[in-house]
């Protein structure tokens, strides 16, 4: 789930530019250089557009749950940062199963009930929803289409620059 944002981006905005959906990007070293950006500078440039993207997509959408928020984590076991960035709907289902599953714990049943999973399965309909109002507000608003297919090739850049270098 926590590629899915890139990836509705990447499957929007790719028809309009004639091209396929790009592959996930990989981390770049600092001081490698892309297209006179060093991977860090392309990196910051990334985080922009899609600040941008998130926040035109959140004022334009019909539904608060499709708001996308974005947060920076230290995954456990590691000292290094992650960004990630979620629709809402999303947080709240893995809150509720999270709750769901430790007061199952407490309760001693064992840990996972049905409402953890009910949860987590209606992220896949909301998901389609959320593709389906991105489609629509990508072709209906011209500001977002042009930061979407501004994302989408910072992140082939970053990507093929990669690419390359493996």
């Amino acid at each position: 789930m926590r590629t899915l944002c890139f990836v509705l981006l990447a499957v929007i905005a790719a028809p309009a530019l004639g091209q396929d959906p790009p592959s996930a990007p990989l981390a770049v070293d600092d001081e490698v250089i892309v297209r006179g950006r060093t991977g860090s500078r392309l990196r910051v440039e990334i985080e922009r557009v899609e600040d941008a993207v998130y926040e035109r997509f959140n004022a334009l959408n019909s539904r608060d749950e499709f708001d996308i928020l974005c947060s920076i984590q230290t995954p456990t076991g590691s000292h290094l940062t992650v960004r990630g960035c979620l629709p809402k709907f999303a947080l709240t289902a893995e809150s509720r199963a999270a709750r769901s599953i430790v007061r199952g714990m407490q309760a001693a049943t064992g840990g996972y009930d049905s409402n953890a999973s009910l949860s987590l399965m209606r992220m896949d309909q909301k998901g389609d929803e959320l593709l389906a109002e991105m489609r629509r507000l990508a072709r209906e608003d011209e500001e977002l289409m042009r930061q979407l297919a501004r994302l989408v090739e910072l992140k082939e850049i970053f990507g093929d620059r990669v690419g390359k270098r493996l």
